[in-house]
């Protein structure tokens, strides 16, 4: 009575386990073999009798011969065993090819039985799992990036993907330039084109709304320097004719006399001493008590000579007022000068 046996992957690797051995002990025999000859060597060196060497050299050949045979062997043992290898996982491949198709024939039966019973609501479909393929993470793709960076397959397949995407990208681009209307600018298509291959998710629409703000934006900080410009022309012209109105002063005080100068000051003084009185005049009375009028000549008290010195701007009777003008004068030419150079520069 036959035995019959599961024939599967595992029952074919217990068949050729034995390859792994063959091989094992071939490449033990070629180490094995080396040995002799580093042996071969030493014993030669220690004996001199013809004799003996002329024996050494007989061994070593047979030994030589004998490793060249069993590698042979060897080789020819691995052979059968690779290709009996191959024909068995060739049957296996067949027979469960076979399977699979009539385990296709009876799903498709059964998917149509089970179909039309879920359309008649006999039965109800029922998930028992959910069936998906798990991607690599990125800890894993950085584990082995290095090592694919060296794999030429890998960098082929990378280079299609890379054709791929660009073809994409052309075939959406043009889909894209076809949307936009006829009568548009030919240099803003172009631009547009360029910056799509950047952006592929920018459609012509967004990017004349990216355009719109970038003009406004450019014409508000034009604007801006602009009135900048305005403004400091503006005070430069104040400042000029302020310069002019003061030099005419100055030019009519240097005119006068030390005694006209003197009349046109003590009139100053008095213009503004009239000022003063004025106002005086229009304050109005204030009513404070005993208690506080004794604070303030307190108070009034501590205002000795150290504090005005300190706090109080002192007037210097003894320069010469026309030292002053012709001061005051060199500065506001000096400041003129500096604005002047400053505008022309700009």
């Amino acid at each position: 009575m036959k035995e019959y046996q599961v024939f599967n992957l595992e029952k074919i690797k217990d068949l050729t386990s034995s390859i792994d051995v063959l091989q094992a002990r071939a490449h033990q025999l070629t180490g094995q073999s080396l040995k002799v000859e580093t042996w071969k060597q030493l014993v030669i060196e220690r004996f001199s009798e013809e004799k003996i060497l002329s024996q050494i050299d007989t061994l070593s050949d047979l030994l030589i011969d004998t490793r060249n045979r069993l590698q042979k062997i060897a080789k020819e043992n691995v052979g059968r065993f690779l290709n009996f290898q191959e024909g068995l996982i060739r049957k296996y491949k067949e027979i469960n090819q076979q399977k699979l198709k009539k385990l296709k024939l009876v799903e498709d039966s059964s998917r149509r039985i089970g179909l039309f019973l879920i359309e008649n609501r006999k039965i109800s479909k029922l998930i028992h799992k959910i069936s998906y393929t798990p991607s690599l993470e990125v800890s894993q793709w950085l584990e082995i990036l290095d090592s694919l960076q060296e794999n030429s397959l890998f960098l082929k397949i990378m280079k299609k993907i890379e054709i791929y995407r660009e073809n994409l990208i052309q075939d959406k681009l043009k889909i894209e330039v076809n949307k936009i209307p006829k009568d548009t600018e030919v240099s803003l298509v172009k631009e547009y084109e360029k910056v799509f291959l950047e952006d592929p998710e920018l459609s012509f629409k967004e990017y004349l709304q990216i355009l719109e703000n970038d003009l406004t934006q450019q014409e508000l900080k034009e604007k801006r320097i602009l009135v900048k410009e305005a403004k400091e022309k503006e005070e430069f012209e104040n400042l000029k004719k302020n310069q002019e109105e003061h030099k005419e002063t100055y030019n009519d005080y240097l005119k006068l006399s030390d005694s006209e100068f003197k009349r046109k000051r003590r009139k100053k003084s008095r213009e503004k001493l009239k000022t003063i009185s004025k106002n005086g005049k229009e304050m109005k009375e204030i009513e404070i008590s005993d208690e506080i009028t004794e604070k303030i000549e307190k108070f009034k008290s501590k205002l000795d000579k150290t504090f005005e010195d300190k706090y109080l701007i002192q007037k210097d009777d003894e320069q010469d007022p026309l030292d002053l003008v012709r001061e005051r004068k060199r500065k506001k030419q000096k400041e003129y000068k500096e604005y002047k150079d400053h505008f022309e520069e700009n």
